[in-house]
């Protein structure tokens, strides 16, 4: 369980990684350095003009238009749902792994018919002469 929620949150962690904003000091450090989804991300959300223009420049440079941003997010944004929807499913397996999740329990009857539909030793059907089908259960 613990390591199930370690794998979460890594996984949400690496997906939501990429899909941040630089600022204007990051930017100005090495905008080499920055990636393309963040430079689309931060130009499409900057409220700044002058920001968004000096963006505009590094993305041109690197052979991006402005207009293929939206596209560029969107897409990030439906991998990183992706990957946190397969973390989140991967969690519940192995939870429920560990946990039994609803599966029956034979190990408390010691015999062969303890539901109906089961089979006895000989290979018959169970039917009324299971522990279910008795009063006590047993």
């Amino acid at each position: 369980m613990k390591y199930a929620r370690l794998a979460l949150a890594a996984s949400m962690t690496l997906a939501l990684a990429n899909c941040t904003t630089i600022t204007q000091a990051e930017f100005a450090k090495n905008p080499k350095a920055v990636s393309q989804a963040s430079l689309c991300r931060t130009f499409l959300q900057s409220m700044n003009p002058v920001f968004q223009q000096q963006i505009a420049v590094e993305l041109n440079r690197r052979g991006i238009q402005t207009y293929d941003c939206p596209a560029m997010v969107q897409q990030q944004d439906q991998a990183a749902a992706a990957i946190v929807a397969v973390a989140l499913i991967g969690t519940a397996v192995a939870v429920c792994a560990n946990n039994d999740c609803g599966a029956p329990s034979y190990s408390s009857y010691r015999g062969n018919c303890q539901y109906s539909w089961q089979r006895d030793a000989r290979g018959r059907r169970c039917g009324d002469r299971a522990a279910d089908r008795r009063a006590g259960g047993w």
